[in-house]
Order: C-alpha cells, then structure tokens, then sequence
C-alpha cells in the first residue's frame, strides 16, 4: 500500500513525487510507460551520443531564483546548469537575422534600433509582458493555495486579464505596423505549439518572459534531471518504476484508490493492482478523463465538464524532428550553443501549408539546436524540429512501430533531407558534419508520451484554456491532476503544474510547507546506499574479459536474484555521476548476468567499464525490453554488428531455433570477429569483414550480403541489432525487397 501512485514520470510527475516523499514523508510510487524515466526530459543514445527529446532551454534558473531553487531541493543540488550563450535565440527570415540578447534592455534596445519607426510600441510590447505575467503568476499560485484564498486571486486576475484573453496574433496586429516585426517577435510560437492567430497572448507572453534574461541547460544532459530527482525519491522511500503501462484509475464510491496496470518489463506482460488513497495523473488531461477513468455513470457524470472543455479546446501541434549525429564539433562552424530559429516566410499561422511543405521535402519553418555544445557531452549532436498537424500521418496511426512500412520510412527520409536544406541556409556548413539522421514524427512522440496525436504541449494554451476549469483537482476525490495540464506548457510550467499538485494534496498548509522546505534547501548529506526498489539491484563486477581492442566481455553478480528474463532483453547499468546505460543480456547463470561491452565512443559507459576492477559495486535495473524471438513458422535471420551480437546468444539456444537459422554477422577485421571468439553456440554463420581480406568471409558490409543474399524477403523474419547506421541502411535496403517482419531494438 502506498500514500500516494502517480501515473508518468515527466518533470510534472516527478516534481509532485518528490514534493510528498520529501516534504512529508509520504510512500510514492511513480509509473512510466516508457523503459526510460523523465517524460520529454529524457534521452535516447545512438553509439555513443544522446539526444535530448523535449528540454532545449530553460530560462529564469538564475541561482536565487524560485525556479532554481525547487529544481536544487528536488535533485539534492546535484544538478548543474550550464548558461547558454548571450544570444540564445536567433530568429532567420529572408529579410531578417536577429539574435536575441539575455538582457531586457538590451533586447528592446535592439529591437528599437532595428525598427524605429515601432520604438513606442516596442516600449509598449515589454510593459505588457511583464504586466500579463503577473497576471500569470497569480494563476499559477491560485492553483496552489487553499480554496478559500483561490477567489480573491481570481477577483484580481480579472482586473488585469482582458490582454491576457485575447490572441497573440490579435494583440501584435493591434499594435504593430511593421509586419517584419510581427513575425520576428512572433517567433518563438514554437516555444509552446500554438500559431499566433491561435494562442492567448498569456501564453506569448509567459515564453517571452520565462527568457528574456537568458537561458540554461543541464549539464551532461537533460536525462539527469529526472535521475537527480528518481535518486531523491527512492532516498526517502519511493519508488520510479518503468514498462508500467497504466489502464484503469481504480474508483470506489466516486473517490480514487488505486490503478490497473500492465506491467511490460517482461516480454509478457502481467496486470497488477496498486492502491493508495491518492492517485496522481501526470499522462495528461484527455488520458486522464477519456481513457483511464470511465465516461460513464456517476464517475462520468462528474467529469463531463472537463471532458466538454478538452473537446473545446481542441489539440495542440505535434513536431517531427531530424536528430543528428555530427563527425566534429559545430562550433567549428560558428555554433555558439544558442538556438537558431529559421523560416521561408513571415506567415507563422498557415499550419496546414508549413505541413504539406514539411511532407514534401520542403519545410518553411525549423527550430535549430544543439545538444552537445549545451550540455557538454563529447559526442557532438544536433536536432531540427518543425511543428506540424499531426493529421498529415493518419495513414500510419494504426501500424507498428518500427515496422510502418516502406513508404513511411522513405516520407522520413524526404522530411530529414528537406530539413538539413533549410537548416544549412542558417547554419552554413552544418550538412558536411552530419555523420547519422533519425527523423521522428507525431507517431514517435504519441508512443512514447501517450499525449494524443503528439501534442507534447498538453492542452493548448488558447484563450479557452484560461477560461477552462483544469487545473490540479478534479472531481474525483483524491485524484489530482499534475503536469503541463494542472500548469502551463514547457518544462517550468509542467513543474509549476508538480507543484500545485503537491500542494493541493497536502492540505490548506501545503504551500507554506513547500515554500519552507524549499527555503531551506536540499540536504547537506546523503547516504551512498539505500533500500533500492522491485527492479534495482546492487550489483558486483566478478570478471572482466577483453575480445577486441574495444569490446569486454563483463559479469556482474546481483544481490539477489533478478526473476524471469528473455533472451533478448536488455539491462539498465548505473555508470557513474547520474548516468545510466543499457546494455543487452549475452546470458544469464544464476545471479550472474553477462554482457558484451564496447568501448568504442570513449563515453562514460566506457570510461566506467574500462576503469572497473571486480569487486567494483554498481546497481542494475533489469530486465527490460521487448527485443524478443517471435513466435513464427518462418526462417529466421539475425543481422549484426560487433556487441550488437549479444541480445542473440541467448536466443541460439532458447526453444524455437530452426536448422536454417542464419546469422550475417559484420566487422572490420578478422581479429574483430566475435563470432570465433566466443564460446556460444551459434547457428550458420555468415561473416562480412569490410577492411580485409579474411578466408571464408565476404569481403564487405552485412548490407551487401543483404542486397546480393537470394532470400525471401515476405517469408523471413529478420532481427537487426548493432550500430544505428547499420540497422538504418538495412531496414531500409530489406525494405526495398519486400521484407514485412522486421524487428529491430526499440530502446
């Protein structure tokens, strides 16, 4: 029995988690869907280098700030923020290119400087934005307050909330001539997913606000937020448990106490029940009110309201993005870490054209940034996002993931090339460092967040969003809203959204308690270890092998034992400093589980396990993943590339193998070959060395064993698993032929 469940774990989730484990005492568990904790703050790695999915900048994190100091108490202050370059964001249009200074004053300055004839409005533009965001802020505190104070609150909202209603698009054509400048200042309607002529200027004006003194990264990566405060969580007692697909909020007698879930960390999942006397929904509103409570009967009836306001309200825009993987540092190319902002043309509000031109190879609009140099990680990276309707890929809504087809994965290609062209308009250079493409699309972002149709904003900030009654406390008794949705959009105002939960469900002393526990700041000491929840365990490292120059076969042994596994599942190793790797199970003997390592990036997974010695102590989550054998009557195929080999070893000798099993395994010399340099049984074997010579080996890529191979593409299964550049030119080479059962490690 716990005090409290929370369904996801975004910033929102994780913030309210935190807040009641630390503030008070209470046992929270937190349920992900995802195999990675963190929501839209989380990474995914590609041979070494990560990507951050929805953290591109945070503002107001000054060190005496109120931001700043809940994200000090809830990481214990072991997150460190990185300050993004003086001008953070630079807008590029064919008649304009403007940075924009971390300085208010400097900001209108140039604003005034570039267009003159608008200084009055432009003086005029910033009073506003400070103006609307008080009101804003008193929104956001009525939230957390007792009811009995929340009316005085609004009384005074209304005073001052007539600007704040009205449409960005209609305030800037109000008071400003120079449609340049309404399309510059414009700009960052990105920043929240809403076009000017839809959004409230609340909205506007909050974004441009949060920013206008700068902006801040963390450092080594957003992934660490959520570490920092999954650490803070299971410290006082709580727990962050992933492949936790949530189905039912339980209700009894109209009030909240428990869930249905269907827990996927085995390959088969298995429905469990949790109870608690509070249940805390951090998937968002249209999840929370349509699919995980009834519609019907008195639970229904008491929700109606808030499902006729979401219908309202309508969804937000989704984004596809080309993520990048880059041979060298972009700085050598003038990168500075800010992030560019480019488009075709001065109309920000034409989403259905901007979404036919994305599909069509020709995007007008893209958002630049880059990771790395943010962030501090050696593996240089970059992303190219552009908002779209995420009606456009309907087609595809009902295929699987992974396996959409041919002519889905030839529409990415299209969408990545069109937006590197428009990228290397503004970044000059930029297509000559590109060394890997990975496009996602509304469908990765619904998959990944359950946020219907990719709308990774939550509910849109439109004018009746303000108007609407959502916020943290719902109808249901003890069932709290967190998140974008009880907040704002973005990272701070899903966290404001965390907050307000908290202080909802603490009762009408909440808020001082909070504020008193955040004044006083994290903890001056922790303990190295604690009780680890169902899924961790401590692990030893008991023996350490070298196969290759850069690949270590390695065993660790665990505590206690780990439970049912399959072969082809991965494990989850804390490597240091908040980081975490995962690495597919080679084999499983007791309390010891085996991997294959390599060493290959340089990055702290490799610093880590090239500088441990056995009886180095570390933890281990597993098992996790669904990269498993299919039950099938075809041939099977396995295609690897160095310790892409591992999640198959297990599967040579599990039930089910076939006499024309066949693996294409590839490397790039003889004495790379792992295939003769383990023990394990294996089926037939056909190596592609691609640097020499080698008796009995094709003299090429696993690719070119693909292309010239006489196989049934239809009537075969094929499991691909190595570097991401490999299994990217495979499907795509498979795909060509016909192939129709792919299956490719997701994480």
């Amino acid at each position: 029995m716990y005090d409290a469940i929370i369904i996801g774990s975004g910033i929102g989730g994780l913030t309210t988690a935190g807040l009641l484990a630390r503030v008070s005492g209470k046992r929270v568990l937190v349920l992900e869907k995802h195999t990675e904790p963190g929501g839209l703050t989380h990474t995914f790695r590609r041979d070494g280098a990560s990507w951050d999915v929805g953290l591109h900048y945070i503002g107001q994190l000054d060190p005496d700030s109120q931001l700043r100091a809940y994200f000090d108490y809830l990481s214990d202050g072991e997150l460190a923020w990185n300050r993004v370059p003086g001008a953070y964001d630079r807008f590029v249009y064919p008649s304009i290119d403007f940075s924009a200074p971390s300085d208010p004053a400097e900001y209108q300055r140039k604003l005034i400087d570039t267009f003159p004839a608008e200084a009055r409005a432009i003086r005029r533009y910033f009073r506003d934005i400070r103006n609307v965001n008080r009101w804003n802020t008193l929104n956001f505190i009525k939230h957390m307050v007792p009811g009995t104070v929340a009316p005085l609150l609004r009384g005074v909202q209304r005073v001052s909330g007539r600007m704040a209603f009205g449409t960005t698009q209609r305030y800037l054509k109000r008071h400003f001539r120079s449609p340049r400048l309404r399309a510059l200042l414009a700009s960052q309607w990105g920043d929240y997913g809403l076009p000017p002529s839809l959004s409230a200027f609340a909205t506007h004006a909050m974004i441009v606000g949060h920013y206008l003194n700068g902006a801040w990264f963390p450092e080594g990566g957003s992934a660490r937020v959520a570490r920092t405060f999954e650490k803070g969580i299971e410290r006082a007692g709580g727990a962050v448990r992933v492949a936790q697909d949530v189905q039912e909020i339980l209700v009894k007698n109209r009030r909240a106490v428990g869930v249905r879930v269907l827990d996927r960390r085995s390959p088969v999942a298995q429905e469990r029940i949790h109870r608690a006397p509070v249940v805390i929904s951090s998937a968002g509103a249209p999840v929370t009110f349509f699919d995980l409570l009834p519609t019907d009967g008195p639970v229904g009836a008491a929700t109606a309201g808030l499902r006729d306001a979401i219908r309202r309200i309508g969804t937000g825009t989704s984004a596809v993005t080309a993520y990048l993987g880059l041979r060298d540092d972009p700085r050598g190319i003038g990168v500075t870490g800010g992030n560019v902002w480019v488009s075709r043309d001065l109309d920000h509000d034409d989403l259905p054209g901007q979404s036919t031109a994305l599909l069509s190879g020709s995007p007008k609009n893209a958002f630049v940034s880059f990771p790395s140099v943010k962030s501090g990680e050696t593996h240089h990276t970059a992303e190219i996002i552009s908002l779209v309707d995420a009606d456009v890929f309907a087609a595809w809504q009902n295929t699987p993931r992974g396996n959409r087809g041919a002519d889905y994965s030839a529409l990415k290609r299209r969408i990545g090339n069109g937006l590197i062209d428009l990228a290397e308009t503004a970044v000059p250079g930029l297509k000559d460092l590109i060394d890997y493409v990975e496009v996602s699309t509304p469908l990765t972002i619904e998959h990944y967040t359950s946020h219907p149709q990719g709308a990774f904003y939550g509910i849109p900030g439109t004018p009746q969003r303000y108007r609407s009654p959502l916020g943290p406390v719902t109808p249901v008794e003890g069932l709290y809203l967190s998140g974008q949705d009880a907040g704002s959009c973005g990272i701070a105002g899903a966290m404001m959204g965390g907050v307000a939960a908290a202080c909802q469900i603490l009762g009408p002393k909440g808020f001082m308690e909070i504020r008193a526990a955040i004044t006083s700041g994290p903890r001056t000491t922790t303990p190295s270890e604690w009780p680890l929840p169902e899924g961790k365990h401590r692990a030893t490292l008991t023996t350490k092998r070298r196969l290759t120059e850069s690949i270590w076969e390695v065993c660790f042994e665990v505590d206690d034992g780990i439970g049912a596994w399959a072969p082809g599942q991965f494990a989850r190793i804390h490597v240091g400093n908040d980081a975490w790797r995962d690495y597919s199970i080679a084999g499983v003997d007791g309390h010891q589980v085996r991997f294959l390592i390599s060493t290959r990036t340089r990055g702290q997974g490799s610093r880590f396990v090239e500088a441990a010695e056995p009886g180095t102590r570390t933890t281990i989550e597993l098992p996790l993943g669904q990269f498993t054998a299919v039950p099938s009557d075809r041939r099977r195929v396995f295609v690897a590339t160095g310790t892409g080999l591992a999640p198959f070893l297990p599967m040579f000798t599990a039930p089910g193998n076939r006499d024309d099993d066949l693996l294409i395994f590839g490397c790039r010399t003889g004495e790379d070959d792992l295939t003769a340099l383990l023990p394990d049984p294996m089926p037939t074997v056909l190596r592609c060395i691609s640097r020499e010579d080698v008796d009995g080996a094709l003299h090429g890529r696993v690719t070119d064993a693909l292309e010239t191979l006489d196989l049934d593409p239809a009537g075969t299964d094929f499991y691909l698993c190595g570097s991401s550049a490999m299994v990217a030119d495979g499907v795509a080479l498979l795909e060509s032929r016909g192939a129709q059962h792919l299956f490719t490690e997701p994480y």
